[in-house]
């Protein structure tokens, strides 16, 4: 049966009887609001099941204490984690709200629902406030394990703890230790069935962009192109589609392959990636100047710092000029 048809069935019947249809209908629309979809356009919908998801699970709650907390604390991380227009601090409260409900839980169910909120905070976290996200990613990578053996979707989970930790690692200047956990994180996504890496595409695509990054970082210039390779043909198909989700991640995987191919001596193959690149983060800064604009002076600049690095120092003051430009206004 449908999802869907499913949740109308159940909506008519908790009417009738809702403490016997309450938490099967809170439980399918907490699954509808996690279903993973490629096109923004579903969205809205995701969000509308978690929100009557959480209303209903406060109500069972209240009836029922001490019954239903595992299931509203799984309905706040599923709301927390729709990539809407929420803001991070209402995200960060909802999984906050989620932790208390099963922080001190030993059974498997509340365990696995411990990770979650512990994993969609760190995700919230991870891009503005590295120092805040790595203990969070830790500690969700630490909860998974506790959970083993893994499904499937658990497994995609504790890849996704990796990726975010690897990227604090990176950026809070502990190279050797993103490497690792990068690989383990490709490694894991590697060893799900098809159908599972073509449902968790961004992820899987997120994974390969920070080992690349990693692998770059430790000059192994030749190996990252490698494995850039099908990840930016993905990136270029599916930005198409949903310019506002991949072009971003197309962005920075172009500026790995623009450094690998500096690291190699390719000179003129390191500009244009690097070129393609600020041309995405322009573009995507026309689209929505308040989230994109600052992005777009990062970019800038590391474009700048590329020119720099192959000695064409004119085109990389321009570029620095610009990006302070922008800042400025």
């Amino acid at each position: 049966m449908l999802l869907a048809v499913r949740s109308t069935l159940l909506r008519q019947l908790t009417r009738v009887d809702p403490a016997r249809f309450g938490p099967k209908l809170a439980e399918a629309l907490v699954t509808r609001s996690q279903q993973v979809k490629i096109r923004r356009s579903f969205v809205p919908r995701r969000t509308a099941a978690a929100d009557e998801a959480v209303a209903l699970y406060r109500r069972l709650v209240q009836t029922r204490p001490g019954r239903h907390e595992v299931g509203l604390a799984r309905a706040l991380v599923a709301q927390g984690s729709v990539p809407d227009d929420r803001t991070v601090a209402s995200a960060l409260a909802q999984g906050r709200e989620a932790i208390g409900y099963v922080e001190n839980t030993t059974d498997r169910n509340g365990l696995v629902v411990l990770a979650s909120a512990q994993l969609m905070m760190a995700r919230q976290l991870y891009a503005d406030a590295p120092h805040d996200a790595l203990p969070l990613a830790e500690q969700a990578r630490e909860t998974l394990l506790r959970c083993a053996p893994l499904d499937a979707g658990e497994r995609t989970a504790l890849a996704r703890s990796l990726i975010v930790l690897g990227h604090c690692q990176a950026v809070l200047g502990e190279p050797a230790e993103a490497l690792v956990v990068r690989e383990e994180a490709v490694e894991l996504f590697r060893q799900l069935p098809g159908w599972t890496r073509l449902k968790y595409l961004p992820a899987r695509l997120d994974a390969v962009t920070g080992l690349a990054d990693s692998l770059a970082a430790h000059r192994r210039w030749a190996e990252a192109l490698a494995l850039t390779s099908g990840a930016r043909e993905d990136l270029t198909f599916t930005s198409r589609w949903e310019p506002l989700r991949f072009r971003p991640a197309l962005g920075t995987l172009l500026f790995v392959i623009a450094r690998c191919h500096a690291g190699l001596g390719e000179s003129e193959a390191a500009v244009t990636a690097a070129e393609e690149a600020v041309g995405h983060y322009r573009w995507l800064a026309e689209q929505d100047p308040a989230r994109y604009q600052r992005r777009l002076v990062v970019a800038l600049r590391t474009y700048a710092g590329i020119l720099k690095d192959l000695g064409r120092y004119e085109r990389a003051a321009w570029a620095a000029g610009e990006a302070e430009a922008i800042e400025d206004r």
